[in-house]
């Protein structure tokens, strides 16, 4: 057989740009994505097949598997407060093990003789020199790109707003809290019980404060760990507050030595295991350290919290963040109530982590399906309780299909977070959706993710349509109102919790299955209970006025995606549960 020249191109990168562009392939393997016609573009111009690495996945089988082996530290880094650190923190970890999974079963895809390029230095190029030893040819970094240069560092800071920055930078330097707690002025205690909501994202905020108006009989503190948390005008049942407030700059050199003692004594356990002992040799394990001394710093804050806040219950709309995550296990361990929720349709990292709390309210019956079929979580810890609707948003759409809509709703997502590349999913989706906004006099909003920036998704647009075509489109940052959605027409997303939004709504939404990045089979759960209409190729989406005008309006799905919890259910419940342990304790 003779042997192949295959390159890999980091999802930094593109096939047509670099140093490889020039040369001959036999096979480019993407470990990233992009559109389909950006590897129709790549197949033609090589004259070789592409193939994406994610094609490579076993399904929920690779994820059980990255779970057993997670779950072998567990019980080995306890605390004096019954947190495990191991298990709090390993989830950070479950990307590179996907990766080199995927790695493994790539390597077995080449032959002894064939020739392995990377397009860059990085995770992908170390995790397979330790697979492939001296097979892999690694180009250098262009002048410039080298992450820690100034160019790195302006490119990345471009795609921030001034908040977001600050964030990066006090996540570097200041996480736990140690120099902002003795700046941050202490917060009087509140003066009645409160709900407490752990919030690192305007998201989860944005969930909690929603479950505030859902109960406003009850009385809500909502702790920020950094700034894209804040919530400005919070209702008047929620009290904003920083965690930093409630900083602890206390020593904690004999616990730190102890468990970081024991964590070198597991992780000489863990080396046992192929997969860890490749990530022990490239350095990914070297910072646990430091993040367990930034766990403690945080977990002292929130014991803080708890010891000196009337806590009635905690309700976390983020447990997979292990520093939201914190409180939830703090308060399972003192018998305090606790509820975990999510602030998005579906979240599959349930299959990796344990569920801890007492209970798991899901919005509506396709994410308690999730959670029970795809994710494992037992069936009686699951119940259906979404926040209220808004008064305005609680009905179907009944006009649609029978007054004129003057948008098309694309949802944007941040896609670069799971190897996608924006630009080439734009190139795929807003060019033909600006042709159908244009040919139905209707305009283009492009709605943003919170976590995108408007300069630098702008100077895409920029790039990819034609004058007439950005006449015809906007961007609109900042939460979706109700008035955008009522002068929607129709939605089209990958696989963002707007699609549920537009289907509480009756809206039609569109999902582009075929840039689906995420491997946690959102779309397909998405699909299954009518909250959104696949599409298979770009070529599909001028076909959608068709699709409109055979299915007019929406089948009523709302139950499918979202019930509302009922009105006194949050103190029931944590009256019920209150019972529980003092009958367990006796």
């Amino acid at each position: 057989m003779n042997s192949m020249k295959v390159l890999l191109i980091d999802p930094l990168d593109t096939a047509d740009a670099g140093a490889w562009a020039a040369q001959r392939w036999d096979r480019i393997v993407d470990l990233g994505m992009a559109g389909k016609n950006s590897y129709m573009r790549w197949s033609r111009q090589f004259h070789c097949p592409v193939t994406t690495l994610n094609s490579l996945r076993n399904g929920f089988d690779d994820f059980r598997r990255i779970r057993d082996m997670l779950g072998m530290g567990c019980g080995r880094l306890v605390d004096e407060h019954a947190l495990d650190w191991w298990e709090i923190m390993s989830i950070l970890l479950h990307g590179e093990l996907e990766t080199l999974i995927l790695l493994q079963r790539f390597r077995q895809t080449i032959s002894s003789g064939d020739e392995v390029y990377v397009s860059r230095p990085g995770l992908h190029a170390s995790l397979l020199q330790s697979l492939l030893v001296s097979r892999i040819n690694v180009f250098p970094l262009r002048r410039g790109a080298q992450k820690g240069g100034l160019g790195h560092y302006v490119r990345v800071f471009n795609k921030l707003t001034a908040s977001q920055a600050a964030d990066v930078f006090w996540d570097k330097y200041d996480l736990g809290y140690q120099f902002r707690g003795r700046l941050t002025r202490k917060r009087a205690p509140s003066k009645r019980p409160v709900v407490l909501l752990p919030t690192a994202y305007v998201n989860v905020s944005r969930t909690g404060i929603a479950y505030a108006n859902t109960f406003p009989e009850e009385d809500f503190l909502l702790v920020a760990t950094r700034r894209s948390g804040w919530i400005q005008d919070p209702p008047r049942n929620v009290e904003p507050a920083w965690l930093s407030s409630y900083a602890s700059v206390r020593d904690r050199s004999i616990e730190t030595a102890d468990l970081q003692s024991r964590w070198r004594s597991l992780r000489n356990e863990l080396i046992g295991v192929a997969e860890f002992e490749i990530l022990n040799r490239l350095g990914q394990l070297d910072g646990f350290q430091r993040q367990l001394r930034i766990g403690l710093e945080l977990r002292d804050a929130w014991r803080n919290v708890l010891d000196t806040e009337p806590i009635q219950a905690v309700l976390c709309a983020d447990d997979s963040n292990p520093y939201t995550r914190i409180p939830l296990l703090l308060a399972q361990a003192r018998r305090v109530p606790n509820i975990a929720s999510h602030h998005g349709a579906l979240n599959g990292r349930y299959v990796f982590k344990r569920s801890y709390a007492d209970l798991i309210w899901a919005k509506g019956r396709m994410e308690a399906d999730y959670l029970v079929r795809m994710c494992g979580v037992p069936r009686e810890k699951v119940e259906i309780a979404a926040p209220a609707l808004p008064a305005n948003g609680s009905g179907l759409n009944k006009s649609t299909g029978q007054s004129f809509r003057p948008y098309i709703l694309f949802i944007s997502e941040a896609v670069e977070v799971g190897g996608g590349r924006s630009e080439e999913f734009y190139r795929d989706i807003l060019p033909p959706l600006a042709d159908l906004a244009m040919a139905t006099g209707r305009k283009l909003i492009v709605k943003l993710h919170p976590a995108e920036s408007e300069h630098e998704r702008a100077s895409i647009l920029a790039r990819i349509l034609s004058a007439e075509q950005k006449v015809a489109t906007s961007i609109v940052s900042g939460p979706l109102t109700e008035d955008l959605l009522a002068k929607a027409w129709f939605g089209i997303t990958i696989l963002s919790t707007v699609a549920m939004e537009c289907a509480i709504r009756g809206i039609p939404c569109f999902l582009c299955k075929w840039l689906e990045s995420w491997p946690y089979g959102y779309v397909e759960q998405f699909i299954r209970f009518g909250i959104g209409i696949g599409l298979n190729d770009p070529s599909e989406i001028g076909k959608i006025p068709e699709y409109l005008e055979r299915h007019p309006v929406g089948v009523d799905v709302r139950e499918n995606c979202w019930q509302p919890a009922r009105a006194g259910r949050l103190r029931e419940l944590w009256t019920t549960l209150r019972n529980a342990y003092a009958t367990a304790d006796h």
